[in-house]
């Protein structure tokens, strides 16, 4: 019989005797001080109090606690101000408090009780276990038995038999599984009084008066993955002001808990290779569950206690919602900490394994020798050597394979930068093999392919880090610039906590280099043009010269479009200003992936324009007008140029943003001309983008990344993220107070419906993106402009801010389907193609906005849970074929879009 069934037997048996609940909580106890839980993760935390390892450091001090709900409480205190009383724990909650998961106070009836003219009534469960703490069996220096074992208090005076005994009790707990089987765990300890007792609970960071109160906080053995996204624990109840705004308290039998961090789709995965599951993805990858573990959709007492119907939601809710904010990495956390091996057994990628686009296309078969792989290995063996273990490296034919998707996979790329025609591996830098290696694993679906390419990922920054070191003359070299961009491209979009801070604080490194090499100005390229009386090595040594200046050209339109994606995703500045971008426009594409200089010449001469000279013509040129793009025909790749247009617009469109914050309050303090210069500045910004998307809407062949791109912009000019974000949760509840107002204002102006109409233009786009293309910067975008939907729809239901009814979430109930007149209201679809309704309801508010499902039914934003259903459900529509899941940042997406679904709920 499992654990859980008969763990489940065993609370069956005892509710069938006739015990009590809290007798059956009883049966998690603390077998050093015999405290009583009624929950056994609840058990698992306090045991942390004993362990007295302090894991949880403060950043401002460096003072260690035991718990993270005690490191938080400390942190308060550094926070609050000279004149702001630092609010204490509350000893009990009364029973209203406990099913609403809000903050109680000490004295009865209590506010929140008060305010809505309902009893106050205290926990039962709790009171018994004050009594049980005041009895005088627990002050004593009796011994204590737990099932059959002596154990007794533990004085300073005898930590080292403490130890012994907490090293015994970890030896059952590893070897059970289970806190019920301890009865192997026979260590007596030295006695102690109750004054020592006392001290050592203040020494531990414990309240006395709170000894044998259960503690909130989260479990020490939640299983993360992807579909409850991880959250550290700490000490955090349902603020009244989310029940009030989000969670309308009714009739429901539910009980919701806080929001989490929506601002977190990044995870802290453990991937360990002797027990990393990665037939998992499907799922998502899982965080090996602990020994004293709570096990996920179990609970021990769901029966008895109203409040413990969180178990039945997901664990992040049980966590503390401001966790990413927050996070520290782990002590001692290294490059390969939990990624120790190389062991790769599959010889093949197959194309059902892949995750590349449809339409990508393989210019040629690139073979690598054992030669190359030897180097490889030794590249890895001399970087990691100490911490990585190769039991089987990658077969030949997997490398070829590998290096095959990435360059296949980069061809089809818009800011394609490696070119495949000049391409060879047995002169390229061993790193960059190493690089494509890692690069072409993320469009692997294969378990340990997947893996590996995380690993070796992490051995490409370290080497050609230690190249530089070796020899700065190689910071001028273009392979070691493109090795650095690549592993930065896979931190920053892995979905993994460690893997994208570092990227993100390495960005700005390669950038200096080619700054200082003066590779953003016009002057570091040459004209190179095929005549056509050039023999065969003179038009190959012009071939690879023009290929070697038109790859640098690309890695830095590369750098500038990846450098403007990451800092819109973190909401952060950029690095690479488009004033900088003072270098030459790329060729045509033709040209780019011509496989040989014979075909490349042709192409040349088949666009070739008469005194026409792209070359003269800059990108900073082309930014301040998009026009000059139709006297140069094919000469110049022109869905590249688009793309990066689109980024550079987004650079003012960030800066208005910082300056919208500047000035949030200059309106109401005689600074009105100020903020009517600033309503200008939007009014410009917003023909310019809208300029823009015409010019790619005349193209022929439109990108549907600038034209996403574009939408994003528009629908942030008219909508603070950072303000949507911080209302949802991201910086706590204080700070969603404070911006509350302007996002109400918001809500009722013209500014949130033009904001809305882009953001269902974005789910239109996305729809129609190529298979597999959803994801990085573009799912992250998808993710913004669900978000942006749901606060507004939030917000809108007049029954949700101000009802405190029990309301349906069925859209003919919440809904005002009718106008003043009887009439029905028009339905607005903001993903659709209706011009004239689009521009009645941004400008008048008339209609009822929404989206359509993938059945086409409309879906108004009202319904929160279906609108955050839809994102999740393009996400995935996006990866049909992939049996063995999403990318790791997609399935992040995925899983926080589906927790918001979860909280929307009014069922």
């Amino acid at each position: 019989m499992s654990e859980i069934a008969s763990e489940h037997l065993e609370s069956s048996e005892a509710r069938e005797a006739g015990h009590s609940p809290a007798e059956v909580a009883a049966r998690h106890k603390c077998f050093l001080c015999s405290r009583t839980y009624e929950r056994q993760d609840h058990l698992s935390r306090h045991l942390k109090s004993h362990e007295n390892e302090r894991s949880h450091r403060c950043p401002d001090c460096g003072k260690g606690f035991n718990r993270a709900d005690l490191l938080n409480r400390h942190r308060a205190a550094h926070w609050k101000t000279d004149n702001e009383p630092l609010r204490k724990r509350t000893g009990r909650a009364c029973e209203a408090c406990i099913k609403a998961k809000t903050k109680c106070e000490e004295q009865r009836p209590c506010a929140r009780c008060k305010s809505r003219d309902q009893i106050c009534q205290e926990s039962e469960g709790r009171r018994s276990s004050i009594n049980q703490a005041a009895s005088p069996d627990l002050t004593d220096d009796s011994p204590r038995t737990v099932q059959g074992s002596t154990v007794q208090f533990a004085s300073n005076r005898d930590s080292h038999a403490y130890s012994q005994a907490f090293s015994g009790y970890r030896e059952a707990l590893d070897g059970a599984g289970n806190l019920s089987q301890l009865g192997s765990a026979e260590q007596p300890l030295p006695t102690t009084s109750s004054s020592q007792m006392e001290e050592a609970n203040l020494l531990l960071g414990l309240n006395s008066r709170n000894m044998n109160e259960p503690a909130i906080g989260s479990s020490q053995g939640l299983e993360h993955d992807f579909n409850s996204t991880a959250f550290a624990d700490t000490d955090a109840n349902f603020p009244d002001f989310f029940e009030q705004i989000m969670m309308p308290e009714g009739g429901s039998r539910h009980h919701y808990g806080a929001p989490f961090d929506i601002s977190n789709f990044t995870q802290d995965l453990p991937i360990d290779s002797c027990d990393f599951d990665f037939s998992l993805l499907s799922t998502g990858l899982t965080r090996p569950p602990t020994a004293n573990g709570c096990r996920q959709g179990h609970t021990d007492r769901a029966d008895q206690t109203p409040h413990s119907d969180i178990h039945l939601r997901t664990k992040a809710f049980e966590e503390s919602p401001w966790s990413w904010n927050h996070w520290i990495p782990e002590r001692y956390s290294h490059a390969f900490s939990g990624q120790d091996e190389i062991n790769i057994q599959e010889n093949r990628v197959h194309s059902a394994d892949q995750l590349t686009s449809p339409d990508s296309i393989r210019i040629m078969r690139f073979d690598i020798e054992h030669p190359a792989r030897d180097r490889m290995i030794r590249v890895v063996t001399k970087v990691a050597h100490r911490h990585l273990s190769m039991p089987s490296f990658p077969s030949l034919e997997l490398l070829e394979d590998l290096v095959d998707v990435f360059i296949s996979q980069d061809s089809n790329e818009i800011s394609s930068f490696i070119h495949a025609g000049t391409f060879n591996s047995k002169t390229a830098r061993t790193e960059l093999l190493l690089a494509f290696v890692a690069a072409g694993a993320r469009f692997v679906a294969l378990p340990q392919v997947w893996k590996m390419g995380l690993v070796i990922q992490e051995v490409v920054r370290l080497a050609i880090a230690d190249v530089f070191e070796s020899d700065n003359s190689t910071t001028r070299e273009l392979q070691a610039i493109q090795t650095m961009y690549l592993w930065l491209l896979i931190g920053a979009f892995s979905g993994l906590r460690r893997k994208t801070e570092i990227a993100s604080s390495f960005l700005q490194a390669p950038i200096t280099m080619l700054s200082w090499s003066n590779a953003f100005k016009r002057s570091r390229y040459k004209s190179v043009a095929p005549d056509l009386n050039d023999h065969d090595d003179e038009l190959e040594a012009k071939w690879r010269a023009w290929a070697e200046q038109e790859s640098l050209k690309r890695l830095i339109i590369a750098f500038f479009i990846f450098d403007s994606q990451v800092a819109m995703v973190n909401m952060k500045n950029a690095s690479i200003s488009p004033a900088q971008m003072q270098i030459p426009l790329p060729a045509s594409r033709d040209m780019w992936l011509a496989p040989n200089a014979h075909a490349w010449r042709n192409i040349y001469y088949s666009v070739k324009l008469p005194d026409v000279h792209p070359e003269s013509i800059t990108m900073l040129d082309f930014f301040g007008n998009n026009a000059v793009l139709q006297q140069l025909g094919d000469m110049v790749d022109h869905r590249l140029c688009m793309l990066a247009a689109c980024h550079g617009l987004g650079h003012e469109v960030w800066n208005f943003r910082q300056h919208a914050r500047l000035l949030v309050h200059w309106k109401n303090q005689g600074r009105r001309d100020r903020w009517l210069a600033h309503q200008t500045q939007q009014r410009d910004l917003n023909d310019d983008l809208t300029t823009l998307q015409t010019h790619c809407e005349m193209q022929s062949s439109s990108s549907q990344e600038a034209l996403f791109t574009l939408e994003l912009h528009l629908m942030t000019l008219h909508v603070d993220l950072e303000d949507v974000q911080t209302f949802s949760g991201k910086s706590g509840e204080e700070e969603a107070r404070k911006v509350l107002p302007r996002i109400r204002e918001w809500t009722d102006s013209a500014e949130a419906r033009t904001a809305l109409k882009h953001a269902g233009q974005i789910f239109l786009i996305a729809r129609s993106f190529e298979k597999t293309k959803l994801r990085d910067f573009f799912a992250v975008a998808v993710y913004h402009a669900a978000l942006t939907m749901w606060v507004y729809g939030m917000l809108s239901s007049n029954s949700g801010i101000q009802s405190r009814e029990d309301t349906s979430m069925n859209a003919a109930s919440q809904l005002p389907s009718r106008g003043p007149s009887g009439a029905p209201r028009q339905h607005i679809a903001l993903d659709g193609s209706d011009e004239k309704a689009l521009k009645a309801f941004t400008l008048l508010g008339q209609g009822v906005p929404g989206i359509h499902d993938l059945n086409g039914a409309f879906i108004p934003l009202l319904n929160c849970k279906a609108i955050m259903s839809i994102a999740t459900a393009l996400l995935h529509n996006n990866f049909p074929q992939s049996v063995h899941g999403l990318p790791a940042l997609v399935a992040n997406l995925a899983s926080l879009l589906n927790e918001l679904s979860r909280l929307s709920s009014r069922e």
